[in-house]
């Protein structure tokens, strides 16, 4: 990235755009560490050298056909609730992307975005939190979207972003009512709900069980056979398999 990028105000917001630039979430996260960036200050690049996700697994999705943004929130929730950003950054991202395309999604916990019905990836959902002594400082939510496989022409990206962004403010704004209010609303929107899964856990090891919600912080419901519930945050999973 070279050059002076200037702060904007638009869709209500502080905005930057980097042609290019390591990462979205990248810029972001020194935005809000070194510069104190307001809840909901936004990051738009272009063209991400290094867009990553969860676990370090590439975008793939070619720059002109997607849309590479991160979001800066400032949530009122304990640490150990820190994960709910991650729902927020899906909920917003799922209502954003059905305003815009029409196609109809679902959140897949905890990083992607389908399409309703199916495994295929429509989006992905990053989010990196900045702790402090006993508080959350920021979060940052990085949002990537497959133009193309939304239907999507790139002249659209404009109309695409402002809706996310809108989206993702609305879904925070639920935090006032608690970490709670976010979970029921993304389990509403949770494909695996009530189905069985298998996952790969960190840094080994497996469990298998129904899926019966998400928790307040965000981590994922699972009972057993013998009715135990395991709660699955979202550092503890390698890999999740519909069994």
């Amino acid at each position: 990235m070279t050059g002076t990028v200037e702060t904007v105000e638009r869709y209500g917001r502080l905005l930057r755009r980097f042609p290019v630039a390591v990462s979205a979430g990248a810029m972001a996260g020194a935005w809000a560490r070194q510069e104190h960036a307001p809840a909901g200050a936004t990051v738009v690049v272009d063209h991400e050298i290094s867009p990553l996700g969860r676990l370090g697994d590439a975008w793939g999705v070619p720059p002109a056909a997607s849309l590479c943004l991160a979001m800066v929130l400032r949530p009122s929730v304990a640490p150990e609730d820190a994960d709910v950003s991650w729902l927020v950054g899906g909920l917003g991202a799922i209502a954003g992307a059905e305003a815009v395309s029409g196609v109809e999604l679902a959140a897949w916990w905890p990083d992607r975005v389908v399409a309703a019905g199916t495994e295929e990836r429509r989006a992905t959902i990053k989010a990196e939190v900045q702790l402090g002594p006993a508080q959350v400082r920021s979060a940052v939510v990085v949002m990537r979207f497959d133009l193309a496989a939304l239907g999507l022409e790139a002249d659209r990206r404009e109309e695409l972003l402002e809706a996310v962004v809108t989206a993702v403010d609305q879904a925070a704004a639920e935090l006032d009512d608690g970490p709670e209010a976010v979970a029921a609303a993304y389990e509403r929107r949770y494909a695996l709900l009530d189905r069985r899964v298998k996952l790969r856990l960190m840094p080994k090891g497996e469990t298998r069980g129904t899926v019966r919600g998400i928790d307040r912080g965000g981590r994922l419901e699972v009972a057993s056979g013998t009715g135990m519930t395991q709660r699955i945050s979202v550092d503890m999973l390698r890999e999740l398999q519909v069994a």
